[in-house]
């Protein structure tokens, strides 16, 4: 059964398959995909997070994690597309409380969720996105929200990226949009942020099935360039797909290239010129420096092999996911033998998030999937690496689930990373890490701007190790379909020292801070 046929079924009829009623979810058919890396416990229930995800289509809620009142903890916005909106309070200890008072209409839909401090005042606000129509949330200060703001003309937004792409140190709002029955709806949309939470009207800005974008810095010429994730309904069976592509663009990579007269910012469709324009069902593009060569890849969550594209000596992004043991391609239950072609035998992955679980210096990739036929659930896949590569696929522990988005953040406060995760149909889940992290084995980096946006998104912080390791995050760089992140850069050192960390500001200043502690280190941009 071909990928259009059962989304588009899907979305017509409503027949999504199973619907997972509790944290545990369904069985699974999938045999454990390596050894058992146990460290990941359901507190979804004790949690006091108990939300619902419901969607007549194939795609899922909005999801956002962050701290809104200040305390340094977290807190998690759930909204269902169709109508249904949740703020949890973070507590302490794990422990949420749903805030019935904050403000925030619980009959709103929110088919995405952003968190950005988008008028540089202190705290974050929020985006909640829908059919055609956003509402731009202020943050009072103490996490209670009133709505400052109605976009509209917005289009069938999967992914908003508060990004700033004019330079002007206030954050724009990039909308990723998704409509197989109208082009217009599908046109992607830029709203560029004038101050005190107002927007210029909306302005075309790339188009496609467009699930996500990425903002960085693809070029280094100082300013923030686009990925954007375009889904052409098209499986990777290992080889050419059969049959004509489908009528709708390719991945997209804006380049910036500044101001025009008009003010606005000039982007340039270049994903032609490296590399970028194969047909792919690409879901969000991740950013990690995954085989740790000193630059940015780019892990693009697919149906089939998924793909790292690192940059060659020539600029052109190449695919390395295969060599560096992360294409995650094959379903491995008892039907899908090694050389299955089956569409129903790919894995069809949604989101991803890079984060070091474990503090020991080395990232592990994780990557949430879903169902690909109905009723057969897949696995969360889990790569784990050492100082030597490849990758090495082990199981997490966490059950099979249609799951679409994915978010690693501190929930707790104890300096690892937990993880959250929106299924299309069923409960939100809330999965703790338990590893106790030994101390001064990492390093959180929360920025506050000055000439740059208040939370320093765009910005690239890089952690120098004594050992001559560099390790690099892009704050607030986006690309999970329905979600945000905290903005912030985290870093597992494992018995590594700090040497220096260096913040490269989205204004073009550099900040360099020698031999910093681990923990929490604020960063302020200086004159």
């Amino acid at each position: 059964m071909r990928l259009s046929r059962w989304l588009l079924g899907a979305a017509v009829l409503g027949a999504c398959g199973h619907a997972a009623t509790d944290s545990a979810g369904p069985e699974c058919a999938d045999p454990p995909r390596g050894p058992l890396w146990s460290r990941f416990a359901d507190a979804t229930a004790r949690s006091g997070v108990a939300f619902e995800y419901s969607t007549l289509g194939f795609q899922g809620g909005g999801l956002a994690v962050a701290d809104l009142d200040g305390d340094g903890l977290p807190e998690i916005v759930a909204g269902r597309r169709g109508g249904g909106l949740a703020l949890f309070g973070n507590r302490g200890e794990l422990r949420f409380e749903e805030l019935a008072s904050a403000g925030l209409d619980a009959a709103a839909p929110a088919s995405a969720v952003a968190a950005a401090d988008l008028d540089n005042d202190g705290d974050r606000d929020l985006v909640l996105a829908a059919a055609g129509s956003a509402r731009v949330m202020a943050n009072g200060g103490d996490g209670s929200f009133q709505e400052a703001l109605r976009l509209m003309d917005t289009g069938a937004t999967e992914h908003v990226l508060p990004v700033d792409l004019d330079g002007d140190g206030l954050l724009d709002l990039y909308f990723s949009n998704y409509d197989v029955r109208s082009t217009d709806s599908s046109q992607n949309r830029l709203y560029l942020g004038r101050g005190r939470l107002g927007f210029r009207p909306g302005i075309a800005a790339g188009a496609g099935l467009s699930w996500a974008a990425t903002a960085f810095d693809f070029d280094a010429d100082g300013d923030t360039d686009l990925y954007v994730a375009n889904d052409t309904l098209k499986a990777d069976h290992g080889a050419p797909a059969p049959g004509a592509l489908p009528p709708w663009p390719v991945d997209l990579l804006l380049r910036n290239d500044g101001r025009g007269l008009d003010g606005l910012p000039r982007l340039t469709e270049v994903a032609a010129e490296v590399g970028l324009t194969a047909p792919r069902s690409s879901m969000g593009g991740v950013l990690g420096d995954l085989d740790e060569d000193g630059s940015l890849d780019l892990y693009v969550p697919d149906f089939g092999a998924n793909k790292l594209f690192a940059r060659d000596p020539a600029g052109v992004f190449v695919d390395r996911a295969a060599a560096l043991g992360v294409a995650a391609a094959m379903r491995r239950n008892a039907g899908c033998g090694p050389d299955a072609t089956s569409e129903a035998c790919l894995v069809l992955s949604w989101s991803a998030a890079l984060a070091d679980f474990d503090l020991d210096g080395y990232d592990e990739l994780m990557v949430a999937n879903g169902e690909s036929s109905p009723r057969d659930v897949p696995p969360v896949i889990l790569f784990v690496r050492g100082p030597a590569l490849p990758y090495g696929e082990v199981s997490p522990g966490l059950p099979c689930m249609d799951a679409r988005a994915l978010v690693a953040a501190d929930l707790d406060g104890d300096g690892d990373q937990d993880v959250v995760i929106g299924q299309r149909e069923g409960a939100l889940l809330v999965y703790e890490n338990r590893g106790a992290p030994a101390p001064g084995t990492y390093l959180r980096v929360e920025l506050r701007g000055q000439t740059s946006n208040r939370d320093g998104v765009g910005a690239v912080v890089t952690a120098r190790l004594a050992s001559g390791r560099m390790l690099t995050r892009v704050v607030g760089a986006g690309g999970v379909i329905h979600s945000a992140g905290p903005p912030e850069a985290f870093f597992g050192l494992g018995s590594d020292s700090l040497a220096a960390v260096e913040v490269r500001w989205p204004s073009g200043r550099r900040t360099e801070v020698p031999t910093p502690p681990p923990g929490t280190l604020v960063v302020e941009e200086g004159p």
